[in-house]
């Protein structure tokens, strides 16, 4: 069969460039509606990364939480024992306390020195008895500095008294009692031994040049 194209030319034209222009929308369309799925694909795939590390992350940090409210815990625990501990020690030593200051006092007195009375009340302790002279009663001043059950060491009064043809020194002392004992001073840290050490060098290296 014969087909005869009866359509003017210029319609012709108009009619395929109406096609073309139609089939390139047809494509850009596509296109399009590919570059958007396969960017909401990839989009897609990052955020579920994402997602996933931030699980991962998050597990972690409720872990660590978990071992600094344990640490935390610990930490408490172990000041509670220490306080504890330290507590028991004071009551310790306030128990053998009046030992202690019995047995230092008698050794802090001198050969030549006699008490004859010991006030206490409420930590504060005064002295009575009498010295060959000032120098032994210094000397026993001196000794009860040196006790850590003795603190705060002063001469309230001296006198001279005569007993026949003897003289001694009549004296009254004032004092406080540690039943607990003195404190120790803490024990240096490594810093400060090293800064002792470097100072005992320095001083050695002095006396040597």
């Amino acid at each position: 069969m014969i087909r005869i194209n009866l359509v003017p030319r210029d319609e012709a034209r108009r009619l395929a460039a109406k096609r073309r222009d139609k089939q390139i929308g047809v494509v850009i369309v596509s296109t399009l509606a590919a570059v958007i799925l396969l960017a909401e694909i990839v989009t897609r795939g990052e955020a579920d990364e994402v997602q996933a590390e931030a699980d991962v992350y998050q597990e972690q940090l409720a872990e660590l939480t978990k071992k600094y409210q344990q640490t935390v815990i610990l930490e408490r625990k172990r000041d509670e024992l220490e306080a504890k501990l330290k507590t028991i020690s004071v009551l310790e030593r306030q128990r053998r306390g009046p030992v202690h200051v019995l047995d230092d006092l008698g050794i802090a007195t001198p050969e030549k020195l006699w008490l004859t009375e010991m006030r206490e009340a409420g930590g504060a302790a005064v002295l009575s008895g009498r010295g060959l002279d000032n120098q032994t009663v210094a000397l026993f001043m001196r000794n009860l500095e040196t006790s850590p059950y003795f603190d705060n060491v002063e001469l309230v009064e001296t006198k001279q008294v005569e007993e026949g043809k003897a003289k001694y020194k009549e004296f009254s002392i004032r004092s406080r009692v540690l039943y607990a004992g003195r404190t120790p001073p803490p024990a240096p840290g490594p810093e400060e031994k090293k800064d002792e050490t470097a100072a005992t060098d320095a001083g050695k290296a002095k006396e040597e040049s």
